[in-house]
């Protein structure tokens, strides 16, 4: 096989994969309704991470990274924010925290997902950047403190709506029509004039 054929093969087996699991993890997870949704940079600051903050049926909370401007895989996976305070208690304080003490939490599927989800907290003012670290990053000193306030909310979640390329051209073409007819009414006042 030509390694061309393999290259397309292998992009054309990665897309579909990352679709299929998308799928499979956005319908196992309808039990956690979004509370809200964050955009920032990633560590690397290389592309843009869309982040959701949501709460089970049983007051939990919980983060996901949801997109990635960039090219990197990710998992779409729901993380316990009780999951990640115990991880943030059992390491030193003092030292740096990467990516690496959160995979633990993840199943597997990316290496890039806590990386992403770091930057999330990161974004939330739940960590801050070390000093003379690059990606590294420490607690906030009430990094308990603010969890449990972010678990005491149980706001409404706030609906983003779902904007397909069909419903974005329709508006183009709605505003088209609304411009076109506008300039067509000056024109036949012009004329009258």
């Amino acid at each position: 096989m030509s390694p061309l054929l393999t290259t397309i093969l292998s992009t054309l087996f990665n897309e579909l994969w990352s679709i299929a699991m998308s799928k499979l993890e956005d319908s196992t997870n309808d039990s956690i309704r979004v509370l809200r949704q964050g955009t920032c940079p990633s560590l690397s600051r290389k592309s843009k991470i869309t982040f959701h903050v949501g709460v089970d049926a049983d007051d939990e909370i919980h983060v996901r990274v949801h997109a990635n401007s960039g090219g990197g895989f990710f998992s779409r996976e729901w993380i316990a924010m009780k999951d990640i305070q115990a991880v943030m208690e059992e390491h030193p304080e003092g030292t740096p925290i990467s990516s690496f003490i959160l995979y633990p939490l993840f199943k597997g599927r990316s290496v890039n997902t806590p990386a992403f989800l770091l930057a999330a907290l990161a974004h939330e003012k739940l960590m801050y950047p070390m000093k003379g670290k690059k990606r590294s990053l420490e607690p906030a000193e009430d990094f308990t403190e603010k969890v449990t306030k972010l678990m005491a909310t149980k706001g409404t979640a706030r609906s983003t709506p779902k904007t397909s390329a069909s419903s974005t051209r329709k508006k183009t073409v709605t505003k088209k029509a609304i411009i076109k007819k506008k300039a067509m009414a000056r024109k036949k006042t012009a004329k009258t004039v």
